[in-house]
């Protein structure tokens, strides 16, 4: 049995017979016959009673009309879902940020115009550091990895995009003496207590430091830009964060541009070099 079949005794049922049947689905009368009979053998019966001048259902025939339209219907669903699947209108992205990462906008954004552009598909974001994602993205667990780090260059299954760059605030404690002013140089928080971003797999490459900034030994350390102002807020000591962090309003950290030109960290897309998830593909395309 094939949906052909279906669809040939569903136009026969609904027109009231073959000749209209025919007609409507545009072929030849006695092809139409051959295939009602096809399926009448292939069922075990009759499946339309033709002694007047018009076939009429048999409690069989009845019976399987609506199953036979139920059939028709979830194959005419079926087509629809794979061809917005193909084209990516459908399926999830899952992204991989490191807390940093949503601060500065960036990636809000990027998300905000592929939702726009394509509500059906869903978002999964998942905290992951740096080369967390690297290798989330080349086992499948992640589509792509939103970072400081872009795709490393002896590794040809990765690739990545430039998404933009964020630059950077001093967090100081509240009441912290350096708070009198409205900005600050590097000569000013120069010998301060500079808390760290940890060497390795934090949400931010440790190099957001003003030039000409003396780094003593690093006491205080955190590998998330949360724990960092959490060590702020502590007073235990100062820190360079990302541009956008004073939207988190956490208590007892005042923050301060920087006077001069100050650094700035370039945040990347990093995904699989041959995509073949169509909506993934669609969700890179848009970060290009």
């Amino acid at each position: 049995m094939e949906l052909r079949h279906l669809r040939y005794f569903v136009a026969v049922a609904e027109e009231g017979g073959f000749s209209a049947a025919a007609r409507r689905l545009h072929v030849v009368q006695p092809t139409l016959s051959m295939q009602i009979r096809d399926l009448e053998h292939e069922l075990g019966g009759p499946l339309f009673d033709r002694a007047g001048r018009q076939p009429r259902l048999t409690p069989a025939g009845a019976a399987f009309l609506a199953e036979a339209r139920q059939t028709l219907a979830q194959a005419e669903r079926a087509r629809d879902t794979a061809r917005s699947a193909l084209r990516g209108e459908t399926g999830t992205v899952r992204i991989g940020v490191a807390g940093a990462a949503v601060f500065g906008g960036l990636l809000t954004g990027l998300i905000r115009d592929f939702h726009q552009a394509r509500p059906r598909v869903g978002i999964e974001l998942r905290e992951a550091g740096p080369l967390t994602q690297h290798a989330a993205v080349l086992a499948g667990e992640l589509d792509v990895g939103f970072s400081a780090l872009a795709a490393p260059p002896g590794e040809p299954r990765l690739s990545s995009i430039r998404a933009g760059s964020v630059s950077f605030l001093v967090a100081l404690p509240a009441g912290h003496r350096l708070t009198g002013h409205e900005t600050l140089t590097a000569d000013q928080i120069d010998g301060e207590e500079l808390i760290e971003y940890m060497v390795g797999d934090g949400d931010l490459a440790p190099h957001g430091v003003p030039r000409h900034v003396t780094l003593p030994p690093g006491r205080f350390r955190a590998d998330s830009t949360l724990s960092v102002l959490a060590l702020v807020a502590a007073k235990v000591g100062i820190a360079v964060v990302p541009s956008g962090v004073d939207r988190a309003a956490v208590p007892e950290v005042v923050y301060r541009p920087l006077a001069e030109p100050g650094p700035s960290t370039e945040f990347h897309v990093l995904h699989r070099s041959d995509e073949p998830a169509p909506a993934v593909a669609a969700f890179i395309r848009a970060c290009g």
